[in-house]
């Protein structure tokens, strides 16, 4: 590993993520000396940088960190990290952190806003209503006490959706593909098909990794109840989006709601446009307020306290090379 700048050189930190807000991470890095804070588009090289600030849909790699010999820190903007290489970070001689339950009620809530919008046809019946109908039959309203809600994941945020459901009245199913963390008393566990079979809407929030990546798919989605809905606010990799738009297209399911899609923004031939039933945010779960600046501001907490010789917060991964001083 090269030497990083000599000491008294600018030190940059580059923020990729086009909806991040600056004023949070320089509010963070304030107190340190010889520091450029700069939002990029596309991921620079080049001797200096020192921290990338990355959200979800960039990748970092080990290609990616061939040009960047001086990199200290790589810090997600995000709590998921499914788009971080940890091993070639840390090989890299760099840390990795990421934003752990920064947005969980935010989360959660929007998780069973869709929940309730589907059982109860709110957004579909008023579609009909603008295009001229009126006939509550045409996304007929169900119940809600008494539902079975199937949660897929049972994390932070998993959780979180499971107490809602049992205070709404919901009869809650569990399933986790990391049984050992799937602790909680407001949830009936059971295995995935069971849960399928069972649950009149299900709701995914496990994280994305090899392990999960596409397990609604096909098979999983046939065996769903007739009827029954989906909501994805975690990552659109989960599912088989094509066999998700088969089943819908085919009847089988009443619905499914989506805050991520495969490629975000979607472009004009996005299929999930065209599928039935089915409604979809600009991957606005984690947004409130209150979450709005949280991301940057601890990413830029995680690069400052590297850049200052400490331990950053929420470490991922640790640099397995040491950077030598200069």
């Amino acid at each position: 590993m090269s030497s990083p700048p000599s000491s008294g050189s600018t030190r940059r930190v580059i923020l990729l993520d086009h909806a991040g807000e600056l004023r949070a991470v320089a509010a963070a890095l304030a107190g340190l000396k010889d520091i450029s804070l700069e939002r990029a588009q596309h991921l620079p090289s080049g001797r200096g940088i020192v921290a990338l600030l990355v959200p979800p849909e960039i990748r970092i790699g080990a290609s990616e960190l061939r040009g960047l010999p001086d990199l200290r820190i790589v810090a997600a903007t995000s709590t998921g990290y499914d788009h971080l290489d940890l091993n070639a970070i840390a090989a890299a001689g760099a840390w990795a952190t990421h934003c752990a339950g920064y947005c969980d009620e935010e989360v959660a809530e929007h998780a069973i806003a869709f929940i309730l919008d589907l059982l109860r046809g709110v957004t579909f019946l008023d579609r009909s209503v603008h295009a001229g109908r009126w006939d509550h039959r045409l996304a007929a309203p169900r119940r809600v006490s008494g539902t079975v809600l199937g949660v897929v994941g049972l994390g932070r945020i998993g959780r979180r959706v499971a107490e809602r459901g049992r205070a709404l009245g919901m009869r809650v199913l569990g399933s986790d593909p990391a049984p050992a963390s799937a602790v909680a008393k407001e949830v009936e566990l059971v295995d995935l098909d069971d849960l399928l079979r069972l649950a009149d809407v299900i709701t995914l929030h496990a994280p994305l990794s090899p392990q999960t990546s596409g397990m609604i798919g096909a098979r999983e989605l046939a065996l769903m109840r007739p009827g029954s809905f989906l909501v994805n606010c975690a990552r659109a990799a989960l599912v088989d989006h094509y066999a998700l738009g088969r089943a819908l297209r085919a009847g089988h399911l009443g619905g499914c709601a989506l805050d991520v899609l495969p490629r975000e923004p979607p472009s004009a031939e996005e299929p999930a446009l065209t599928w039935p039933r089915t409604l979809i945010n600009p991957h606005a779960a984690w947004f409130s307020a209150q979450a709005a600046d949280a991301p940057y501001r601890r990413a830029g907490e995680a690069v400052a306290a590297v850049l200052a010789g400490r331990e950053p917060p929420d470490v991922l991964a640790r640099p397995r090379v040491t950077h030598p001083t200069g």
